[in-house]
């Protein structure tokens, strides 16, 4: 009953996601705008689309073990198909796949690449962050001066406080964890003991892990790839929805990426299969409101922003998921083992 209420749940908001999405779109007026799309800007998505996942894998070899990374191939393998599992299902199954999948072809431990899956996190969401106050900061007067959008600009105004206290809780956070670790552990150690005695152990050890990965702090070399690579998966990232709206003849300045681009994300944190829907929707405000977008033309902007996001990573995985010889069962079964 409980898989039938969850599953219920996800039908349901997909459904009601895509149903506000399309409403009011002529189908006919988006397929034309989307059959007129410049293939070359959308390949230009795609390669960025791959960089970005090339880029999260080393990043990620350099996070597990800053002085004896672990070979490339293994490390992609699992981080190709890790963002496909979390692509594909509503839940972010692919969080626990790669770790799980790393730890059978490498010497590292599962917990301690679990671990470094929260600093990922933890970096990605600073870069998020980051980008959005770029954005206000280049681009704010201007949608605060326009009278199109300046009634909007109050959510655009109160995001990025937020934003920016965000960034100042995180940053603060990662500096206590660093400089006072032993007491954070045993404030933790503490908190832990409310959970059932079958997961204390491992949660220690999982908090233990991502502790351990802020040493990295301590390797110059080390953070600066660590470092450049974080902001070559952003710009990555980013520039997808710029050659997009490239493609389809309505070019737009790279910051506008940063915004839109950070909508989308908060449109992936609804629990639907890929983001399908919540994604879709996300992106549809920011155009329609502030960027006078069409009904039609921010539903083909969308349907093919998330195409690029999605297509490189499937495919790869895919690829890399039939030359191994797996199957969707024994992925499922590594995703269920490790989660219990």
């Amino acid at each position: 009953m409980k898989r039938i209420l969850h599953l219920s749940i996800i039908v349901v908001l997909t459904v009601v996601f895509l149903f506000l999405f399309f409403r009011n779109s002529d189908a006919g007026r988006v397929w034309s705008l989307v059959r007129s799309a410049h293939v070359g800007w959308l390949l230009c998505g795609f390669a960025a689309n791959f960089l970005a996942l090339v880029c999260r894998a080393e990043r990620w070899r350099t996070i597990l073990d800053p002085d004896h990374r672990p070979a490339f191939y293994p490390t992609f393998f699992a981080t190709a198909l890790g963002f496909m599992t979390s692509t594909i299902l509503p839940i972010r199954a692919g969080d626990v796949v790669r770790p799980a999948l790393l730890a059978r072809r490498t010497n590292i431990r599962f917990s301690a690449a679990l671990g470094t899956v929260l600093t990922e996190r933890v970096l990605d969401l600073m870069s998020i962050l980051t980008l959005f106050l770029i954005f206000v900061g280049t681009s704010g007067r201007h949608f605060a001066t326009d009278p199109s959008t300046s009634r909007h600009f109050v959510y655009i105004k109160t995001a990025a406080i937020a934003a920016g206290a965000g960034v100042i809780l995180l940053g603060g956070f990662v500096v206590a964890l660093f400089f006072s670790r032993e007491f954070v552990r045993r404030v933790h150690g503490r908190l832990a003991r409310l959970l059932p005695v079958r997961f204390h152990d491992s949660w220690m050890n999982f908090f233990d892990s991502f502790v351990a990965s802020l040493d990295i702090a301590s390797h110059p070399t080390a953070l600066v790839r660590v470092v450049l690579t974080t902001a070559a998966i952003w710009i990555f990232l980013c520039s997808q929805f710029f050659f997009v709206v490239q493609a389809l003849g309505h070019p737009l300045p790279f910051t506008s990426s940063f915004f839109v681009t950070g909508m989308t994300i908060v449109g992936l944190m609804i629990p639907t299969p890929g983001g399908v829907g919540g994604f879709h929707k996300a992106c549809q405000i920011a155009l329609t409101n502030f960027y006078g977008f069409s009904i039609d033309s921010s539903v083909a902007v969308a349907l093919l922003f998330h195409l690029v996001g999605v297509l490189p990573v499937i495919v790869t995985g895919t690829i890399l998921f039939l030359r191994e010889g797996l199957s969707w069962k024994q992925l499922s079964r590594i995703s269920e083992n490790r989660q219990e």
